[in-house]
């Protein structure tokens, strides 16, 4: 049988077939789509190795896709790694042996990109907003399964918008997010950003971007990324609000959206928004608009574990006071030689820990 599978890089494909191919799996969320991967083309040291795989017994067909980044990382070592946001995603009409099949011939794929490029690592994540997952009400093992020998999965917050009334949203919200936002509404004010408007506000996006950046000592991504998700990402895919006081812009948010689904996708304010809670008011008015417009779940985002990074815990809090169910965030990584990663391990974690004291 894998005689009838092959390989076809991204750059091959077409777009239109790959995401037709989209909104017909189970498995996919926007991460999947065209636009979705070729926006992630413009971070940093990313380089697409994305592909789908031909049945050729079947018309040529594209039978699954897989996103997927070559990450370089090269200091005093080599911690390169592959990358793949959303993961694996099946042709739905195809049935379980067969399936099983092209498995077994994507996992043999990436053993040999492994082998080839010299990479210990492949960390995959899997959309929590993909059909297979929000339309699954019961716990279960974690779909990357055969692709990893590591289980990594960590959590996030979903909140369902459906048969809730605007009311109901608010008062689902944490106390000291009610109070926050009682104490300031007046002072704010919440509006999308228009299609003319992408120019003015991408200016503003991206400077306040690298002092957000600069001001949690995180990594910034370049101008081109944002560039792309204003000019060029689908408005069907997307949304952007801004907030603002007295002719201030205090916060700026996008949201992606694919098959009626929501999550909080990349958010940018200025340090005195913070002060007037101008990310949790432009959340509240956010919900509200998808919620008027019939959308019908929403993710916050990834959660982290018990962790010293105060940014980290201070975004947990945020992400978990509007309200949203807790629920797992699958994810894993196929490791090559697990003492090579656990020597790198230890470096970054120097390096990180160098990065905190400095």
């Amino acid at each position: 049988m894998p005689e009838y599978f092959e390989i076809k890089e991204f750059n091959d494909c077409s777009y239109k077939n790959w995401d037709e191919f989209c909104i017909d799996s189970k498995d996919t969320w926007l991460w999947h789509t065209s636009h979705g991967i070729l926006s992630k083309s413009f971070w940093t040291n990313h380089f697409n190795y994305s592909f789908c795989v031909i049945d050729k017994s079947n018309k040529m067909e594209i039978v699954a896709v897989f996103p997927l980044f070559l990450i370089k990382r090269r200091k005093i070592i080599d911690y390169s790694s592959f990358d793949s946001l959303g993961g694996p995603a099946f042709c739905s009409s195809v049935n379980k042996k067969k399936t099983e099949k092209i498995i077994k011939f994507i996992d043999q794929y990436i053993d040999s990109l492994l082998k080839k490029m010299k990479v210990n690592k492949c960390e995959i994540l899997f959309s929590s907003l993909s059909d297979l997952i929000i339309d699954n009400k019961k716990l279960i093992p974690n779909p990357l399964g055969p692709f990893i020998n590591n289980d990594k999965s960590s959590f996030t917050w979903i909140k369902s918008l459906k048969n809730i009334s605007r009311e109901e949203i608010f008062n689902s919200f944490s106390y000291n997010v009610k109070s926050i936002l009682k104490k300031n509404q007046k002072s704010l004010i919440f509006d999308e950003i228009k299609q003319n408007q992408s120019k003015k506000f991408l200016k503003t996006y991206f400077i306040l971007h690298k002092e957000t950046s600069l001001r949690k000592k995180i990594n910034s991504h370049n101008f081109k990324y944002f560039e792309y998700i204003f000019n060029t990402f689908p408005k069907n895919n997307k949304k952007m609000f801004y907030v603002k006081k007295n002719n201030k812009i205090l916060s700026i948010s996008i949201f992606g959206i694919y098959k009626k689904n929501v999550i909080y996708w990349t958010n940018v304010s200025d340090k005195e928004g913070l002060d007037y809670g101008s990310n949790s008011f432009l959340m509240w008015k956010a919900l509200e608009y998808f919620h008027k417009y019939k959308y019908e779940n929403f993710e916050f985002g990834e959660g982290f574990f018990q962790n010293t990074n105060k940014d980290k815990i201070f975004l947990n809090h945020f992400k978990k006071s509007f309200g949203g169910e807790k629920v797992p965030l699958y994810r894993g990584e196929k490791v090559v030689s697990k003492y090579k990663d656990i020597f790198i391990n230890i470096l970054r974690d120097i390096r990180l820990k160098k990065n905190e004291i400095d």
